[in-house]
This record gives C-alpha cells, structure tokens and sequence, in this order.
C-alpha cells in the first residue's frame, strides 16, 4: 500500500485544484519560505482526522479554507482527498484503490467520504489504523513532532512508544474490556439483589395460586361478556381507523396535487427572474448610449456658442465699418466703454483655453490681441478730446461671416439630430422600464399566489398530521387493547379470533353499552373474589413473577460465564501487549543505536524503561534487557521511557547537556528508530532536517534511502541532499496573487 496521489481545492494557499502524483519510493517537495509547501503535509494530516487547529498552524476551522486575496476571491470550502493504492489489501476493504476524502464549509459543516461515500470520522480512523496509517502515528513528521520525543518526560514518553511499539490499540481494547467486566458485575449485582427480592414472593404467590381452581359459571358468564365487551370495542377502534386511513389517502392526494401547483408557480418565477437577469444589461447598455450622445451634444453646442460668439464680432465688424464716427471725447463713456472691452477680453480668453481645436484657439488668441490693441489706442487718443470709432479696427469679411453662419446651420442640423435620437433611446429606456414594472408586477402576483398555495399545503400538511396522529394513537390503543384482552383472558385464541375476523363479520350488538359491559364485568370478578377469595390475576402474576425468576437465574449464570470470559480475554490482552511491547522496545532499542552510530560516527545511544520503586531499579540495573525484564507483574510500575544517548567523545549524564544539533540529530535517530520497527505505508517529512548542516544531511538522506524500501516518503525540504534521494522533484511557488503553484520534474527520467 502506498499514497498514490494528493488532490486539493480551496485548501489554505492551494486555491486552485491542485493534483501531487507520488510514485513509490521518495518524492521531494522544495520552495522558498512562505510558498506554501508545508501545507501539503497539513493536507494530509487533516484528512487523516486531525481536530487541532494550533496543529494545522491555525486559530480556527475557517482558516484551512483559502481567504482570499486582492487578486484572488476567497474560496467557499476546503477539499483534500487522499488516493491510496491498495493493491495489497491492507486496508480491508475490496477495492484495489481507496479515496479518503475531507470536506469543510465555511458554514461550519464538514463531510468525510470514503469512495465518495459518506462516513463518520471514527470510520475512517478505524479503517485506516488497521492498515498502520494515522495522524498520531508517523505518517506526518514536523520538526517540532521530532524535538518533541526528547522534551517529553519519560510518563509522556511511555504513551509515545506506546503508540510506536503498536500496543496502543491492544490497550485500548484492554480498557473496553474492563469496562465491559465492571459493567458486567454491576448487572450481576443487579441480579441478585432482583432475586433475593424477587423468592420471598414467588413462594407466596405459589400458596395462593393453588387455591384458585373452582371459577364455574361465573367464570363462564364473565368469559362471555368479556367477548362481547372487546368485540364491540375491537370493531369500533378498526371502524375509526378505516375512515382515517381513507382520509389520509384523499389528503396525501390533495397534498401532491398542491405541491405539484407550487412547483409549477416556482418555474414561471424562475422563468421570471430569468427575465430580470436580461433587464440591468440592457438598461445599462441604453444609459451608456444616452451618455455618449450627451457628450456629442456637450461638445455641438459649445462649437455653436463659439461660432455665435464670431458670428456676432463679424456684424459688429460690419457696423463700425458702414458707419465711421466721430465723437466728442465722455470720460465717464470713454471708461465705461474700456470696461466692457476689458471684460469681452476675459471672457475671449476663457473661452480660448476651453477650446480643444488649436486652429480656431490661434484665431480667437488674434482677435484679442486686436481688442488689447484697440483699448491701448483709446486710451491714447483721449487727449485729443474726440476719437474716430472706425481708426485701426478689422475690416469686415463677408465671407467669412457667411462661413460661420453656415457651419452654425449645419451643427444646429447635427444638434438636433442627436437631440432626436436621445429621445429615442431616452423612450426605450421608459418602455423598458414599464417592461420591468410589468414584471415586477407578475413576480408579486406570483408570489401571493405561492404564498396563497403554500398557506393551503400548510393546512393540508396540518389535517395529515392530525390522522398521522390518529393513526398513531390508533396504534397505541390497538396495542393498549391487545394487553387488556391478553391480560382478561387466559388463552391468545380469543385475541387470534379477533385479529383474524374481518371488520363486519364481527358482532355488532346496536344495543351494546361498553360502561354497563365493564360494570358487569367488575361484578363478575368481585364474585370470584368472594367466592375464592382470590386475586383472579394471582395466577398470573405467579407466571409471570416464575418466567421473571427463571429468566433472571438464566441471566444470572449467563454472566458468571461472560466475567469469566472478560478476565481471559484481558489476560490474553496483557500477554500480548507485553510480549509485542518487549519485541518491539528491544528493536527499536537496536535500531536506535545503529541509526545514532550512523549519524554521529560512533557513539552509543538506547532507551531504558524507568520504574516507581526502588526494587524495580535495582532490578533494572542489575539485569540486561532481556524477555523478562518487562512483565506483568512490573507493567503497573512502569513510570516512563528514560533516553540515553552519549556521542562520539562526550560523557553525557542528561539530554539538556546535548547542543542544538545533536537534539536534532538524537531526535531523528529515535523517528527512525521507531518507524523503522514498525514501517507506516508513507511517511511525510516536513523539514526535519532544517537544523542539519551538509554532512548530517547527507547521513539522512542515506538513512532514507535504505528504509525507503519499505516506506514511501514525502520531504518537504530545503537540502541538496534530501532532493538527491528524490525520483521526483516538486517546485512550489507562490503566484502574486496568495495562490501556490506546483510545478514537477521526474528526476528519474532524467537520470536514465
């Protein structure tokens, strides 16, 4: 079995579907710091069941779903399926290929399928254990995980080699055992508490019930009422049910009929919002054109209002041409005159630099040089006490005049031309609008109807929920009145006739009265009380109290049987757990100082199991580890797993006297140790040899290579040497957009 490919959408930075095919054997998966690497190792431990956010370096469930950036919307749920090649059917179920899929919403709901069909989390943890991957094991290794083995105490250390050793299962089923034992001597006390009560009665009632044998014609008559009195009932209550089982039909049918109306009212309103999903475009699309007029129309009557504006100093040209005029020199004119040429110049020059074509900018720039010119000269010619208006001003063009009216008709056609057709598309607009308010109309008009419908199912839905309650009772009372006749009566035959009778074939008394019957019947039965003055129910209750007695010393001796059997089921559970645990601490042990001897270049480092009492550690020094030196006896003294490791030149009396690196050296020699006694299916490396320099990189890579025969690794890495185990190489790069991106290469493939 080995992991076969990752596939994610909407998971932290892998926004997009992203697809990581592993081949057996080692795949590296490299990038800068912050590209979004480690989150494949978080995939995977995810769907594997892990609860803690602080373990998927998170605050809270949302912030697995990908957030959104400026350049990239948010996504509305996270998906992480693992494809798992089960060829060799250790996970045991019959497919050769098994999908474990993860799902969570940014509702809050969350989903795991197996297959793509949905199953609870125990499920998938249950499942996925019996074939040696979880998220407490080694399938996911963070750097911290690997620190973590010797910043532990040895109590804390028992649990982790616990789980390691593959005993952690086998305990788990030991305390559900005991549970299930407590739980059985509870019922066994239970029980005899039951029949100690329970003897002292059935004695009794066994006296009294001999003495009820002579019922006679009493017992007769009392048997003949007791017919007619649930016969009559027994009709009456199957009457009732016919008519409210055909209502219920009749109902269900008026039901459908109205469901049927309301889907067809949904359709013409999804018809309807079809229509409103038409109207914003295309009103848009005629206020764009309106606006683009106006602009036109804007930019016709300033050119009209320039052309106006030249128009008139043409005419004015022509007057002062026609008419030459000599005046006697006003002051007050003169300067008053001067102050509505200075004001024309302001204004000539605000139009001017308002103007976007330089030709008619140049023209109008002259003409107030012109004007400047004029003022200036009347200014000078006031001293002589009268001024020719005619002196030094432009000569009248009458062409050029008829040029300006000219153009001014054709931009007053164009004018309204423009002006036309936004009337046109401004009657569009309105239509289009009485369009919308129509359907508007008709979606309200719909609604009430929906509403009106919906209103008439609710009160149908109600009316079947009074039969459906009926019916319910009926069954209540059916089963009420199937006690009462089994309790009046001694033998089921009556009750068998009953059942087997059609409705009208039953005897019908018009003049039955169901209270006079059970008056009689009381009577009946207090005879019989007098007569034998015995409990008519005596009997029955001594059958019943003797079923109870004989089935409570049934139960009794059954479990007896099944305490016995929970104590030899926990000391075969014992048996194994100790002999599993000795092998496997002894491997582990083993393969601990081999790793550590290959990573320091000699050395020696083990485990030791530390125990509660002095006697125990006595006993633990003074003997080798052998298969004796952890039994059953001394299980429940274990106190923890104590690490001694001493490198190559150093006597070491405590872990905190390691450096920096050789913890992190120790740590992976003990991760490998372990997995190498118990190899998982794969195994993810999330840097763990970031603290490593070349050289003990190297001695990792190796260590990899050799235990890559039979686990499949994952490294998620920034070291030369790690990717030189690699058969594939993964890039993995972060977009401007906050979306990573994968990027592959077969190094295999290019090795051959």
């Amino acid at each position: 079995m080995y992991l076969r490919k990752i596939e994610t959408t909407g998971f932290k930075s892998f926004a997009n579907k992203t697809i990581l095919d592993f081949p057996q054997g080692v795949t590296a998966i490299v990038g800068p710091n912050g590209s979004g690497k480690s989150n494949v190792a978080d995939a995977v431990r995810w769907v594997l069941g892990e609860q803690s956010m602080k373990s998927l370096r998170g605050k809270k469930s949302e912030d697995i779903i990908f957030t959104g950036t400026d350049k990239k919307a948010k996504m509305s749920a996270a998906v992480v399926s693992l494809y798992l090649d089960n060829k060799d059917k250790k996970i045991p179920i019959d497919y050769e290929e098994v999908i474990v899929t993860r799902k969570f919403f940014r509702s809050g709901e969350s989903e795991y399928l197996i297959n793509k069909s949905k199953v609870r989390l125990s499920d998938v943890v249950d499942l996925l254990t019996s074939a040696g991957v979880s998220q407490r094991g080694y399938c996911v290794i963070t750097q911290g995980m690997a620190d973590s083995i010797l910043s532990a105490t040895p109590a804390e250390r028992m649990v982790i080699f616990e789980e390691a050793t593959g005993v952690r299962m086998f305990q788990i089923k030991k305390q559900q055992t005991i549970k299930k034992l407590e739980a059985t001597k509870r019922n066994l006390q239970r029980i005899t508490d039951l029949l100690n009560e329970i003897e002292p009665r059935l004695s009794s009632l066994k006296r009294l019930a001999s003495r009820a044998q002579k019922r006679g014609l009493i017992e007769a008559s009392l048997k003949t009422e007791q017919e007619l009195l649930y016969s009559n009932m027994w009709r009456n209550l199957l009457k009732k049910n016919i008519k409210n089982t055909v209502d219920k039909i009749n109902i269900d049918k008026l039901v459908d009929n109205a469901a049927n109306d309301i889907l067809i009212i949904k359709d013409n309103l999804s018809k309807n919002d079809n229509k409103n999903e038409e109207y914003q475009p295309t009103l848009s699309g005629y206020q764009k054109e309106t606006s683009d007029i106006q602009v036109v129309i804007n930019e016709l009557q300033k050119n009209l209002s320039v052309l106006e504006g030249r128009i008139q100093i043409e005419n004015e040209k022509k007057d002062t041409t026609e008419n030459p005029e000599f005046v006697p020199i006003n002051l007050g004119y003169v300067k008053g005159k001067l102050t509505n040429i200075l004001n024309r110049y302001k204004k000539l020059l605000a139009n001017i630099n308002s103007l976007n074509d330089l030709n008619n900018i140049e023209r109008l720039k002259e003409s107030g040089k012109l004007i400047k010119i004029d003022v200036e000269h009347l200014f000078s010619e006031v001293s002589e006490g009268k001024i020719n208006l005619n002196e030094k001003k432009q000569v009248f063009n009458d062409e050029e005049l008829k040029k300006y009216i000219s153009e001014k008709e054709k931009l007053n056609i164009q004018l309204s031309q423009k002006s036309k057709k936004y009337q046109e598309i401004n009657g569009k607009i309105v239509l289009l609008n009485q369009e919308e308010q129509d359907r508007r109309r008709l979606f309200f008009e719909f609604e009430r109807k929906l509403q009106a419908k919906q209103e008439e199912l609710n009160r149908l839905k109600d009316n079947l929920n009074t039969i459906n309650i009926e019916l319910a009772k009926f069954e209540v009372r059916k089963e009420d009145l199937i006690s009462e006749i089994r309790e009046e009566f001694n033998s089921s035959e009556f009750l068998d006739s009953l059942q087997e009778a059609k409705t009208e074939t039953i005897t019908e008394n018009n003049y039955f009265n169901q209270e006079e019957s059970r008056s009689r019947v009381r009577k009946l039965k207090f005879q019989l009380e007098q007569i034998g003055g015995i409990d008519p129910l005596i009997v029955e209750e001594f059958d019943e109290t003797q079923k109870r007695f004989d089935f409570l010393n049934v139960q009794y001796e059954d479990l007896i049987k099944a305490s016995s059997s929970l104590r030899d089921v926990i000391t075969e559970l014992d048996k194994k757990i100790e002999k599993i645990f000795k092998e496997s601490f002894r491997r582990i042990n083993t393969e601990l100082n081999k790793y550590f001897k290959m990573i320091f270049a000699g050395g020696k480092a083990g485990l030791s199991i530390k125990y509660t009492d002095k006697a125990d550690e006595d006993r633990q020094e003074n003997q080798e580890a052998s298969e004796d030196s952890i039994t059953k006896e001394f299980a429940k003294k274990i106190a923890g797993i104590e690490i001694n490791a001493e490198p190559p030149g150093k006597k070491i009396s405590s872990l905190n006297m390691l450096s920096g690196g050789e913890r992190a050296l120790t740590s992976i020699a003990i991760l490998f140790a372990i997995i190498s006694n118990n190899p998982p299916p794969f195994s993810v490396l999330d840097e763990i040899d970031a603290a490593l320099d070349e050289a003990n990189s190297s001695k990792l890579s190796k260590i990899i290579g050799e235990i890559s025969q039979k686990t499949q690794f994952i490294i998620i890495t920034h070291n030369r040497e790690m990717m030189k185990q690699a058969g594939v190489l993964y890039g993995v790069t972060m977009q401007n957009d906050g979306v990573s991106k994968i990027i592959s290469l077969q190094l295999d493939e290019i090795n051959k």
